[in-house]
């Protein structure tokens, strides 16, 4: 029985390529055009027939017999990580890839790469101009990818570089199936700055609330490979306020958002759920007040200035109380944003 997780790197690259155009009949390929094809492939610079003759290839290299492979893959290795969820294939000669010589090619989910260590990724990183996209909620994982699709033709793919442990590998995001199938089909419609300004204020209605939904559950479940282009860092941290723990996940964005005319680019989530807000920076309390226009009047006894809003909803009967609030914080900076309740019956 063939492990089928292995088949999804392989399969994934070929589905990008019938998604590209149809499949290719099948070819021989020499070792000097098997070897073109795969550093094309490497390069993200492969044509749809070239991609599907690599993958067909490594396929049937890794399933077939020793005696049915084609001598240019003779003495190919290929093994498994522990959860079948990585492939790793070893070649006995070497070849290069953006100034890269390797024997070895990594096949995982997100298509094929190569090792690469933290000089090498340095140097690529800054050579192509790409960003850091980096999330800490689970484990250390740290992509950096071009800041906007190139729009040049002749290079299908974007180069992608990504952590792997203690060490980098350096691969493509290739249009079609893969990276379609990244983000499941509701989460594809995101937020745009004026959606978050308008959830921070607490005045969104309900498509842009989802929109904001769908960004921000995209950017907490989903690798950064999937996040959407304006999210840099995704990070937890711990505020403390009046003495008490306010533990959050911080989505960092590129562009700033605007929360009654101050720009920040730092979203704040509370794990309990049901506040949006933002870290202001370095605006001061009285600023926060007078932009909000939150007052004496609004000011709670714990500190923090608050002003609730009851909308009536005609179709379900129920009614949504949002609150704008202020917070300053221990450290100095404050926090300003809209918690919105759980719907209730209306009397």
């Amino acid at each position: 029985m063939m492990p089928l997780r292995f088949f999804s790197p392989l399969a994934a690259a070929a589905a990008v390529a019938v998604s590209m155009a149809g499949a290719p009949p099948a070819q021989a390929n020499t070792a000097a055009s098997f070897q073109r094809d795969l550093v094309a492939l490497l390069e993200c610079r492969a044509s749809p027939a070239a991609m599907q003759a690599v993958t067909t290839a490594l396929r049937g290299a890794r399933y077939g017999t020793p005696q049915e492979r084609p001598a240019h893959l003779q003495g190919w290795g290929f093994s498994n990580d522990g959860d079948d969820t990585t492939t790793f294939i070893d070649m006995p000669d070497a070849l290069t890839v953006h100034g890269i010589t390797t024997r070895r090619v990594v096949a995982d989910e997100t298509g094929f790469s190569v090792p690469v260590d933290a000089g090498q990724r340095a140097r690529i990183v800054s050579g192509n101009g790409l960003r850091l996209r980096s999330s800490n909620l689970r484990e250390p994982f740290q992509v950096w990818s071009a800041p906007e699709p190139s729009g040049d033709a002749s290079l299908p793919a974007a180069l992608v570089v990504r952590s792997d442990g203690e060490g980098y590998r350096m691969g493509c995001d290739y249009p079609g199936a893969t990276r379609e199938s990244r983000v499941p089909a509701r989460l594809r419609e995101t937020a745009t700055i004026e959606d978050f300004g308008a959830a921070l204020e607490c005045r969104a209605d309900e498509n842009s609330l989802q929109r904001v939904a769908n960004t921000l559950e995209r950017v907490v479940e989903l690798s950064p490979l999937a996040w959407p282009a304006n999210v840099r860092m995704l990070s937890k941290h711990t505020y403390r306020a009046n003495g008490r723990a306010l533990p959050v996940m911080v989505v960092t964005l590129d562009r700033p958002v605007a929360l009654k005319g101050l720009p920040t680019r730092s979203l704040v989530l509370l794990a309990s759920g049901g506040y949006l807000g933002a870290d202001m920076g370095d605006a001061s309390l009285k600023a926060v007040l007078d932009a909000t226009g939150l007052g004496a009047a609004d000011r709670q006894g714990k500190g923090y200035w608050t002003r609730r809003d009851a909308t009536r909803k005609d179709a379900s009967g129920y009614t949504i109380v949002r609150s704008l609030s202020v917070m300053p914080v221990d450290s100095g900076a404050v926090l300003a944003g809209c918690m919105m309740s759980d719907r209730r019956s209306a009397n």
